[in-house]
């Protein structure tokens, strides 16, 4: 197994690039990787914003499941969303599991990373890799650094999952699908870099008025099972009466550190829960609208369109629809780059 030794944000991309002895293309402030054919097929692209920040594109199917070490030896920020894969992670004994249509937040400093690709998924993955100054660049008051610096704290050490919303998907899909070219795709990038950040932030709970509550180390732990409580009950929630119970947090702690810890409501989880089980069971199962409704816990298929269309911008139908042209169009894109 290869371990890839990461001392400055953009060691990622060449180490990467040195472990398959793969071609670079270069274009401006674009750099882009060819996987040879005996690793898989497909590319990566890095857009250099500036120094100490970077956007990656990878659009890869590995031939052999890919398993590398990644020695995070430098402070990293990291935003990535999973269109589509599964990429599995290890590190100081914790782990995490990434399917599509998942958001990650990441903030590491000298740890080590386990990440294991699987063979034959395609893996179309966007990320953006900064260090932790260049955010707080953009805190112009002390207050506002501090703030930042404690938004960014709860992130430390972790691979979280950041709430999945329309407008995420919509900045997501215009950064891969991206075709100005030179000085102004750069602009292009990292305004919506930005933008991302900015969504990501709103839905963290960052900037939240009301001030934020202390928190103990078995609150946290009981904030934990509750959303564990959650995820295996979306289909029936349970009352926050009776989740307050199970896990011994008051009903108001419960649901205002909820919020501050996870960044959304427990009705918030239950809806993003339901709606991304329901994609699969269109798209993988191929269950029609009501029998979907029913699968995540609706009894009414009307109710569940008029969430789904809430929650993704459009009728269930239409997303599956949109989706798979997506897929086509960044099929024939990924076969130009090859």
């Amino acid at each position: 197994m290869k371990t890839l030794q990461v001392s400055r944000i953009q060691d990622l991309f060449d180490q990467f690039t040195g472990m398959v002895e793969g071609d670079v293309r270069h274009g401006g402030t674009d750099q882009t990787l060819a996987i040879p054919s005996h690793i898989g097929k497909g590319s990566v692209t890095r857009t250099r914003i500036r120094p100490g920040m970077e956007i990656m594109l990878t659009d890869i199917t590995f031939e052999q499941d890919m398993k590398v070490q990644i020695q995070e030896s430098c402070s990293l920020f990291e935003l990535s969303y999973c269109v589509s894969g599964e990429i599995y992670c290890e590190w100081s004994g914790k782990n995490s599991l990434t399917s599509s249509h998942t958001g990650n937040v990441l903030f590491l400093e000298d740890v080590r990373v386990y990440e294991e690709k699987k063979a034959g998924i395609r893996n179309l993955l966007l990320e953006i890799r900064l260090t932790p100054d260049q955010l707080l660049n953009y805190a112009e008051e002390l207050t506002e650094k501090r703030q930042m610096e404690a938004w960014l704290g709860h992130h430390r050490g972790n691979i979280d999952r950041y709430p999945d919303t329309p407008a995420i998907q919509r900045c997501v899909s215009d950064m891969i699908h991206c075709t100005h070219m030179g000085a102004m795709k750069r602009l292009y990038m990292e305004s919506k870099a930005l933008e991302l950040f900015a969504l990501f932030g709103q839905a963290d709970g960052c900037g939240n008025a009301g001030g934020t509550m202390s928190l103990r180390h078995d609150d946290i732990a009981g904030l934990h099972q509750a959303r564990e409580l959650v995820i295996q009950h979306y289909e029936y929630p349970l009352s926050i009466r009776e989740l307050a119970r199970r896990v011994g947090i008051n009903e108001f702690k419960l649901k205002k550190g909820f919020r501050e810890l996870f960044g959304m409501t427990i009705f918030e989880l239950v809806r993003q829960i339901r709606m991304e089980k329901a994609l699969w069971y269109m798209e993988v199962a191929h269950l029609n609208v009501g029998e979907t409704a029913a699968s995540v816990g609706y009894s009414n298929a009307s109710n569940f369109t008029t969430a789904f269309r809430k929650f993704y911008g459009c009728n269930p139908c239409d997303y599956v629809k949109r989706m798979g042209r997506a897929d086509r169009e960044q099929t024939a894109l990924g076969s130009e780059w090859i």
